[in-house]
């Protein structure tokens, strides 16, 4: 006799079946939520601030880095500070969220929330070269400078241009480097002098009222610049080079006496923040001083770069500089630096601060 089917047993097993897919598909959409759990458990006394992971989809990753980090910077005490849900509250993204508490500390944090929302935060934090540290700055230079973007306001700052000029100033300590940069808010020791200063000859050098002295380097490619203009019919000589401390100290007050302190600073820099102390730099002429638009001044532009020589102070770039154009000083900064200052049509100030200070890839 034929065995009769347990239907029973079987009803009992697609019952099962229909229940593990259902929980499967449950787990596959909510496996995120899940596997957040753990961290959920190990930090029980933060319940209130780890639920507000949840809401704002934080990996289980995430939410450990992000909590460790605030327990060992002491941003959160007890589980009434709860930022990450009131920095949601205000509005801020997951992105703006997770740079606020892995990077600010707690006072920043409790500055934040006692303002309205900033959508402009967004956009700084996206910033290659944003400094937290430097954010209530940025805003102070964004309010008295409203037209410019917030990636110039950064970039300004981060130099040190929110300062006035000499205010603070910060050392150069690597005066040797081609890509040392000295400016008005930066300086050079006043004994400094370069180890490899060579005597310029009277074919590419003014030496009527004394011979001329530059680095080797800055010399050989200098040189070569000047038989290949001369190739194309345009002619130019150095002026101007090496000046130690104490020359441009006596320069400097020649100028103020003769023009006035403010006018002096527009043109002339104060002794141990000129560019001629490093030894990389000329002025050059063809009889007279070369300026912006004249044809030596554009031979230079369009080539100068090969030979690794930028224009320092352009018309352009004069906010950044806080010099007026100079079309006659030139220098050397080597051909790697010079073409990528050429290409991307940058000041030096901001290729120092993108790629020497930040180290961004060109």
């Amino acid at each position: 006799m034929k065995k009769k089917p347990n239907y029973k047993l079987r009803r009992a097993v697609a019952k099962t079946i229909l229940v593990i897919i259902v929980l499967s598909i449950i787990i596959l959409i909510n496996y995120n939520k899940i596997m957040r759990i753990p961290i959920y458990m190990e930090y029980s006394d933060y319940k209130k601030i780890v639920g507000a992971f949840f809401d704002i989809d934080y990996t289980n990753e995430e939410t450990e880095e992000i909590m460790k980090k605030l327990i060992k910077n002491k941003a959160i005490e007890n589980i009434n500070e709860n930022y990450i849900a009131e920095l949601k509250n205000k509005g801020y993204s997951k992105k703006a969220i997770n740079f606020i508490t892995m990077n600010f500390s707690k006072l920043e944090i409790k500055k934040l929330l006692n303002k309205k929302y900033n959508k402009d935060l967004e956009k700084y934090i996206s910033l290659d070269l944003f400094n937290c540290k430097n954010y209530q700055r940025y805003i102070d230079f964004q309010e008295d400078n409203p037209k410019l973007s917030l990636e110039d306001i950064v970039i300004r700052v981060e130099l040190d241009l929110d300062k006035s000029p000499y205010e603070s100033p910060v050392e150069e300590k690597n005066p040797e480097s081609l890509t040392a940069l000295v400016n008005k808010h930066r300086y050079i020791n006043s004994e400094y002098e370069p180890k490899d200063l060579v005597d310029m000859e009277d074919e590419y050098a003014n030496n009527m009222f004394g011979v001329k002295v530059i680095r080797k380097d800055t010399y050989e490619q200098f040189k070569k610049m000047v038989d290949d203009a001369k190739k194309e019919g345009i002619y130019f000589k150095a002026e101007s080079a090496y000046r130690d401390y104490d020359y441009q100290e006596t320069l400097y007050r020649d100028y103020v006496n003769e023009y006035g302190k403010s006018e002096a600073d527009a043109y002339a820099a104060r002794a141990g923040y000129s560019e001629h102390q490093l030894g990389t730099t000329l002025d050059i002429a063809n009889v007279w001083t070369i300026n912006e638009g004249d044809e030596e001044y554009n031979w230079i532009d369009r080539n100068g770069y090969k030979y690794g020589f930028i224009f320092r102070y352009k018309t352009k770039f004069e906010d950044i500089t806080g010099y007026k154009a100079e079309g006659w000083h030139i220098r050397y900064v080597g051909v790697d630096t010079a073409t990528t200052v050429h290409k991307k049509g940058i000041s030096f100030d901001e290729y120092w601060l993108k790629y020497i200070k930040n180290n961004l890839k060109k």
